[in-house]
């Protein structure tokens, strides 16, 4: 019991600490998600003049190609009978042979090249929004569908991964407090034992309480608090009736400062474990649990 309490302690602290907004990138970009997967890369997507570059082989699951002209610095990016040529350092570039416009021009990072997302999806047909809750930036292409099935899944890993893949709705304002800069710094899901069709997203400043039905992650309710998680501070939507607090010993996984995932849980005795992964890409953050069955 000492070690649940230490833990929920930890977690009550975690969401009372702010993190310092970089006044010169007003959004920052955790993760991309392509398709309902999120993609990891080795080099992070970067705002520039508020526009967001991404890796291109990023958008490989787009069924976009692209050839890389060291010597001229340009990329040449092709998806079906369409081309964009777009050179480094200039905004002017080439669709189909014909000039075009775009407001940020390609960029070389660590020997990665990365391109404005917003231009490249309008002319591609896709489809870019970009979530303030968790900073994630997603990217679908004009035939995308949600996977149902893989929602309800009964292996609970997948079915988690897949609800964290749609992108949170809002029906009501949410708190502007949760989406500052550096919010998500630090972050982590908690989910009720047996259950992937319900989970608490947790930053840096708050908590946000998601229902996933028919293929939409919906927000119900936010939160932030003082002194614990019955001591309620601010709140957006509307407070559920079932109890969320428990949640908090029944699953818990959340990054830490090295890239690790720890995941800590009561086992189907009721007790309290824990374990450590190390995190390849943004999808780790859910791990399965031992012994875990889906509740019917």
């Amino acid at each position: 019991m000492k070690k649940v309490i230490v833990f929920v302690f930890f977690f009550v602290l975690t969401f009372q600490s702010w993190a310092i907004a970089d006044a010169a990138n007003p959004i920052s970009v955790n993760t991309v998600n392509v398709n309902g997967k999120f993609i990891a890369t080795d080099v992070s997507p970067i705002i520039e003049g508020r526009r967001v570059l991404v890796p291109i082989r990023t958008l490989a699951s787009l069924g976009v190609t692209y050839q890389w002209d060291s010597k001229s610095q340009s990329a040449v990016i092709t998806k079906g009978t369409d081309q964009i040529k777009l050179m480094a350092n200039k905004k002017e570039a080439f669709k189909n042979n014909k000039a075009v416009q775009v407001d940020v021009p390609v960029q070389v990072s660590q020997g990665r090249i990365l391109v404005p997302i917003r231009f490249i999806s309008e002319n591609f047909g896709c489809k870019a929004s970009y979530e303030k809750l968790r900073s994630i930036l997603f990217i679908q292409d004009g035939n995308y569908k949600v996977d149902q099935e893989s929602l309800k899944a009964e292996d609970l890993q997948a079915a988690r991964q897949a609800a964290i893949s749609l992108p949170i709705q809002f029906s009501y304002k949410s708190l502007s407090s949760l989406e500052k800069p550096g919010a998500n710094k630090e972050y982590n899901y908690v989910f009720p034992r047996g259950d992937s069709s319900r989970y608490m997203y947790g930053n840096n400043v708050g908590n946000t309480v998601v229902e996933v039905k028919d293929g939409v992650a919906k927000a119900v309710w936010q939160f932030t608090v003082s002194t614990g998680l019955e001591d309620i501070a601010t709140s957006a939507g509307k407070r559920p009736s079932y109890n969320y607090v428990t949640w908090v010993t029944d699953i818990m996984m959340f990054k830490d400062e090295n890239g690790n995932i720890k995941t800590v849980y009561k086992d189907e005795k009721g007790q309290q474990k824990d374990f450590t992964v190390k995190s390849q890409s943004y999808t780790d953050i859910v791990q399965p649990i031992p012994n875990e069955k889906r509740k019917q």
